[in-house]
Order: structure tokens, then C-alpha cells, then sequence
């Protein structure tokens, strides 16, 4: 069987069989050989054979074989058990109870296959070029804005610094610049790959050679495939931003911030994470300040009614899940009162209401918010500046705690399903990263998901709220790792009662709310115990005391918000700088 095999692949060639070294353009049914041009010329230039006619080489007929075995009988058949050609005898002989399909529909369905997988291939090959293209659009650098505009009130007395600074971005920028173009390059040669294999499959299938498509079909979607798994795990650089420290004091002091003035670069922190580095044995001042809420439960604009998610921004305006009032409010720094940014119109399934929003996170790429519409069992993008309503990205999912990674890819907790599922930003290519086998206390279930944080390697950390846990899960992986507590309810420094909130810093470091002991742990990287950081002084409404903890945020400078639910207010807790 494999010799009649072999015989029926090279019965088509796509090279000249005369030259062997030219495409084959032309065919001659009764030399029943392949050509180029120049050679069927040369080779039909006698008299005799000028009744020899030619015809494309794309309309030449599909030839069958003889079997082997009975040679009465063509190849007409493929064996999809044993993956080989047979003739109908052989189907009634040798494979009886084999699915046999007819070699012309069998050729076409793995054709069908190869062009869907060429397909997804050049889609993900296209996303991740227009990332890259994106990417590079955004990464315009307002500082160097920010530096000329402030430099030219004084330009006289300090140009050379400011050369100084701008040699210092442009530096970086060129190193930023010279990853994305050998990303490019990387990208551009995936293409001229995918293009060369699927020139090489067109060749294949418009010269129906079927077997030769059929006995590379297994390397080709091998091929496909892991391309495409390449493509959809490739890192986009990340963004570059830059503080530029002392600018603002420039023209009070010119001498004295003229000694300070410096360029740190750094890549932007993971939502809700601290833009600098927080020391492992760091401590926050006890006695937090109210900067949300605090005026009892309530529905004005100065109130908040059992808040849940909040999210902190870079210039330390506050945003809040207020879930009993099934809205969105926004707390400026320093203010007293904050505004409905979204919802705010009684609970209800409209574009313009909220049903118990349960979190809230700001995507900087379109500037609006995204909203975990709990009872709505929706996701809701709302534009963030004076936006009327919302649309729904995602439907029919019990959505609790949100994130998006550094590629702009939505992290949501499926609390229904006792999963995290990731996104596209549009709500499609969804893929479970977290949990998804059902609830349970195994290393690869969750029990109710609450909130989740994303690092910048797109590990996931995953408040585990009946397990008393958190759990981490790195990318890719099939089960995660316990990183705080130790799946039984207690009070003691290995333990958890009910956890919620969580995020880490840039050493490792987790942070968890421990609801039911009304205070904020921290794990150090590697550890078996935690160490209170913040409350763990009874239930109550002190300063220093929280009644339900929920939910809790970083802001860029390292000091810890924190959602104190039955207080109906935001804490705000000053990382103390002697530590």
C-alpha cells in the first residue's frame, strides 16, 4: 500500500520534468508529462509529435493509481483510521468499520482546514503588527513636551540642562525604538513564512495534488499551529514613562531644582500596584484619613453606600463601585464631595444604570471606565468624562474583580464559574487563566473568585474567597500556587479569613484584605506567614479600625487605599517615609 502511496503523490509534480529545474506551467496528456515553456517546445519540436496539445497546468486531471493489492481497482478511498489511500475492494477486505471518505472530499476538508488555519494565523500575525504599530503611535513622550514648554520662560538661564534632559529621553527612546524594530523585523519574517508556505499550499491544491497535500497536511498544521501559539504569546514592548523630578518647582528655585533635576525612566506599573519600590519591612502610618465618604450611609454626592471596588489614578483621584447606589462616583484629591461618573439612575438593565456594581478600573488606551455590572451579569464600558451611558462588552457572566495587563487584554473574575477569563478589550478571545474546573480547594479550582491582580509577567493573583487563600497562577500554567494563607479559616499570621481584595508590589510582595479579621496582610515573596500592616484592631469605625475591609489599591507614590464597606467610606494610609 505505501508503494502504490508514494506512486500517486509524484504522479503531479509542480517542477518541469524535463529540466527539473523550472515551475511547471504546461501539461501533455499523452506524454502525460509536466513542462515549463521552453521545454515542452523543445521536446514536441519534431513533426510527430505536433498533434501533442498542452493544456495550464491548473487544469490538469486528477490521476488515480492502481492499488497494489487489487490492481483492477483504483485508490478512489482514504482511510481516516489509518490514514492512508485505499480502493473499494481494500474498504471491504481490510477496513471494515474505518470511516473511508472519497480522496476529492477528504483533499477539500483538509484544504478547508489548512486555508481556516492560514487564516488565524495571518489574523494573529495582523493583531500583532497593528499592536506594534499602536504602540509605537503612543509612546510620544509628553515629558519632552512638558520640559520645552516650561524651559522657554527661562530658556537663557538654563538651556543647557534642558539639552541635558532631552539627550537623556532621547537616549531611551532610541533604545525603546530599536526593540520595536527588531520586533518588526521578527514580525515581517513570520510573514514572509506564512506567505511562502501558503504559495507553497495554493501550488498543492490549484494543481490537485491531492496526495502531496494530504501527506504534508500533519507537518503543515503542526507548522500552523505552533505559529500561531507563537504569535499569541509574543510580548509587545511596554510602554516607557518618565518622571522628571523637580520640574514643577522650576521657576520658584531655578538655582536649588536646576542640582535636582534628573530623568527616571521606568515602565508603567500594573493597575492598582505602586509606581515605585516598596521595601519588604515597609510600614504605613496606622491612623488612616478619610478621603471618600464617611458622612454615613446615604445616597448624596458627600455619601457612599456599602462600597466595594475602587481604583486609584495617577493623579490620585479616586474612583468607587458605589453598589448600593448603583453608581460610579469619582473623588478628586482633596475633595470633600465626589460626582456620579457613571449610573446614578436607580438599578436597572438600561445604558444609562447599574445594578450593584461590584469594581471599577480605568482603561488609559480609550479613557473610559470599565465596570463590573454585577447583577446585570454584564461588563460595561462608560465613557470616563461626562459619559450618559454605557455598552456592554460582555454579557451573561457574574462579574466581580477587574484588571487589564500591560498588552491592554481584560482580566475578569467569573465568580459564577469560579474562574478568571481573559479578553480582548472588545469582549472576544476569551480564555480561562485562573481556576475553571469546577469549585473546589485543588490547586487548579477556586472556590467564589473575588478580585484579581495581573504582574507585568501576566501572572494572576487570585483572592480565593471560600478557600481562605490567595493563589497565583503564571501564565500558561494549569494550576496555580497558594502565595497567602493556607486553605483554613483563622487569625493566626499563616491564615486568612475570607480574603477580597489583593495586589503586589514590584518585589513580589502580595497584599490581601483579610475581611474577617478586619485588617490588611502582607506576604513577602516566598513566605509561609504574612504580617499585619494595617488595622487587625477589633470591628469598628476608628481610625485606625475597619468594619468590613473590601477592597484596596496602591497609588503611585506607595501609600494603600482601602474600601472599609460598612463605614461607608475610603481610607486613606500614608506609607511612612522613615521606613
Amino acid at each position: 500500500m505505501t508503494n502504490n502511496y508514494e506512486e500517486a503523490s509524484s504522479s503531479s509534480e509542480i517542477i518541469c520534468l524535463n529540466c527539473q529545474s523550472e515551475e511547471a506551467t504546461l501539461w501533455c496528456k499523452k506524454c502525460d508529462t509536466s513542462y515549463c515553456s521552453v521545454c515542452f517546445e523543445l521536446a514536441h519540436s519534431q513533426p510527430i509529435w505536433k498533434t501533442h496539445a498542452a493544456i495550464p497546468i491548473d487544469d490538469k486531471p486528477v490521476v488515480l493509481v492502481s492499488c497494489y493489492e487489487h490492481p483492477d481497482e483504483k485508490l478512489k478511498f482514504w482511510c481516516n483510521e489509518c490514514s492512508t489511500l485505499v480502493c473499494r475492494d481494500c474498504v471491504i477486505v481490510n477496513h471494515q468499520g474505518h470511516t473511508c471518505t472519497i480522496i476529492n472530499d477528504i483533499a477539500q476538508e483538509k484544504a478547508n482546514e489548512l486555508e481556516d488555519s492560514f487564516s488565524k494565523a495571518q489574523l494573529s500575525l495582523n493583531r500583532a503588527m497593528k499592536e506594534l504599530t499602536d504602540r509605537r503611535a503612543t509612546d510620544e513622550n509628553d515629558s519632552i513636551e512638558t520640559i520645552t514648554r516650561t524651559f522657554d520662560t527661562i530658556r537663557m538661564l538654563i538651556a543647557d540642562c534642558e539639552n541635558e534632559l532631552k539627550t537623556k529621553i532621547n537616549a531611551i527612546e532610541k533604545q525603546n525604538n530599536d526593540l520595536i524594530e527588531n520586533l518588526q523585523l521578527q514580525l515581517e519574517s513570520k510573514q514572509e513564512e506564512l506567505n511562502k508556505q501558503s504559495r507553497y499550499f495554493e501550488r498543492l491544491f490549484s494543481t490537485n495534488s491531492y496526495m502531496k497535500l494530504l501527506q504534508g497536511n500533519p507537518k503543515m498544521m503542526n507548522y500552523l499551529k505552533a505559529t500561531t501559539q507563537e504569535l499569541n504569546k509574543l510580548k509587545m514592548p511596554i510602554k516607557t514613562e518618565y518622571r522628571i523630578k523637580g520640574i514643577d518647582c522650576l521657576q520658584e528655585s531655578v538655582v536649588k531644582v536646576l542640582q535636582q533635576l534628573c530623568i527616571d525612566d521606568w515602565k508603567q506599573a500594573p493597575l492598582r500596584s505602586s509606581a515605585i519600590v516598596v521595601h519588604s519591612n515597609a510600614k504605613w502610618i496606622q491612623n488612616g484619613l478619610t478621603v471618600a465618604g464617611g458622612n454615613g450611609q446615604g445616597n448624596q454626592i458627600n455619601q457612599l453606600s456599602n462600597p466595594r471596588g475602587l481604583f486609584v489614578d495617577d493623579d490620585q483621584n479616586i474612583y468607587i463601585a458605589d453598589q448600593e447606589n448603583h453608581r460610579i462616583m469619582e473623588w478628586k484629591r482633596n475633595a470633600t464631595s465626589g460626582r456620579v461618573v457613571a449610573g446614578g439612575n436607580g438599578p436597572g438593565r438600561g445604558a444609562r444604570q447599574l445594578n450593584n456594581p461590584y469594581d471599577v478600573i480605568i482603561d488609559k488606551m480609550t479613557d473610559s471606565l470599565i465596570i463590573s455590572d454585577y447583577s446585570n451579569k454584564r461588563v460595561v464600558r462608560w465613557p470616563r468624562r461626562n459619559g450618559a451611558s454605557g455598552e456592554t462588552i460582555i454579557s451573561n457572566i457574574c462579574c466581580i474583580g477587574l484588571t487589564i495587563d500591560d498588552r491592554g487584554s481584560l482580566y475578569v473574575v467569573d465568580y459564577g464559574r469560579h474562574a478568571v477569563r481573559r479578553y480582548r478589550m472588545d469582549g472576544t478571545e476569551e480564555i480561562v487563566v485562573a481556576g475553571g474546573n469546577g469549585q473546589g480547594d485543588s490547586l487548579d479550582q477556586l472556590s467564589d473568585p473575588w478580585y484579581v491582580y495581573v504582574d507585568r509577567d501576566r501572572s494572576v493573583y487570585v483572592s480565593d474567597y471560600s478557600n481562605h487563600r490567595v493563589m497565583k497562577w503564571e501564565e500558561d500554567a494549569k494550576q496555580g500556587i497558594i502565595v497567602a494563607g493556607v486553605q483554613s479559616q483563622g487569625n493566626g499570621l499563616t491564615q486568612l479569613s475570607y480574603p477580597y481584595g489583593v495586589v503586589v508590589d514590584q518585589s513580589g510582595t502580595v497584599y490581601v484584605v483579610d475581611q474577617g479579621n478586619n485588617r490588611i496582610m502582607a506576604w513577602k515573596k516566598g513566605a509561609t506567614e504574612g504580617r499585619i500592616i494595617i488595622g487587625g484592631n477589633g470591628k469598628g469605625g476608628a481610625a485606625n479600625q475597619f468594619s468590613c475591609p473590601w477592597s484596596l489599591s496602591f497609588d503611585r507614590h506607595g501609600n494603600f487605599y482601602v474600601i472599609d464597606k460598612f463605614n461607608h467610606r475610603v481610607q486613606k494610609f500614608i506609607l511612612n517615609s522613615n521606613s
